[in-house]
């Protein structure tokens, strides 16, 4: 427990941690960081009782934004890393920094919004978003509004997989968010989630954070659909551990008994061969 409140503090503050602390014997918890997105929507929990039940091997899960946690990786303070960080992963596995990734899982983003909630235009939103397919679209939109003071947006401002889609997507919408109307989160996708939620902004979640969130107040799906939505979650190790629980893990999670459990996690993932 005390390790996790230590990698908890790493996450926040970002610190490097010494060449001491990088060395843990062996017969400790094997350390896998996930994403926030895995752990609010349950997946996480999901698969480390689904782990211990058929092979009887224990992992301690530490949740981050997935930029966080590769640095944390990196370094071997975590022995794998559950991430939806595409670019970022290819990267470091191209500079061998770290290795064995394996496509895991894979979920969309959907664009959330405040909606009316009664009467003939239940479901529908003052931009006329809802039923949209094109989210670099709706996004543009919500940038002409917000800079009229008619909408506002919350970011997810923590190196997230949401953050680096949402940058994609303002980037294929012509757009540089800025300004009053783009409010910034650092708690992860859910707290976003429940800021958008209390303040009636838009903002970008992945399905299985949503799908699992009791905090959405006013807020309902308006854009989905679109391919540049799509989420891919992989699985992947440290050069700087030698745990020797970590390759059987990833054996495991990519294998079929592994990916029956991915299919039936919560969230809606589908499972993705290695």
């Amino acid at each position: 427990m005390l390790r996790r409140f230590f990698l908890a503090s790493l996450l926040a503050a970002g610190t490097a941690p010494s060449a001491a602390q990088q060395r843990r014997p062996q017969k400790e918890l094997l350390l896998v960081g996930v994403a926030t997105a895995l752990f609010d929507s349950g997946f996480a929990r999901h698969i480390q009782r689904a782990l211990a039940r058929d092979t009887g091997l224990a992992i301690e899960v530490v949740p981050g934004a997935s930029g966080k946690l590769l640095d944390l990786l990196e370094r071997g303070e975590l022995d794998v890393a559950l991430t939806h960080a595409p670019e970022i992963e290819a990267g470091l596995v191209q500079q061998g920094l770290l290795h064995d990734r394996r496509l895991v899982a894979a979920n969309d983003f959907v664009l959330a919004g405040p909606v009316v909630s009664q009467g003939k235009d239940r479901g529908k939103d003052a931009l006329g978003l809802a039923g949209s397919a094109d989210a670099a679209a709706a996004l543009a939109l919500i940038a002409s509004a917000g800079a009229q003071g008619r909408a506002r947006y919350v970011s997810s401002v923590d190196r997230s997989g949401a953050q680096l889609k949402e940058a994609a997507l303002f980037k294929a919408a012509g757009v540089v968010p800025q300004g009053g109307w783009f409010l910034k989160s650092g708690g992860g996708m859910g707290e976003a989630l429940a800021q958008a939620a209390a303040q009636g902004a838009y903002v970008l979640v992945d399905r299985g954070t949503w799908s699992a969130s009791r905090q959405r107040g006013p807020l309902g799906v308006l854009v989905q659909g679109d391919p540049r939505l799509a989420d891919s979650y992989h699985a992947m190790r440290s050069f700087r551990s030698n745990h020797p629980a970590a390759k059987l893990f990833l054996n495991w999670l990519t294998g079929p008994t592994g990916r029956r459990a991915v299919n039936r996690a919560p969230g809606g993932f589908r499972s993705r061969a290695a």
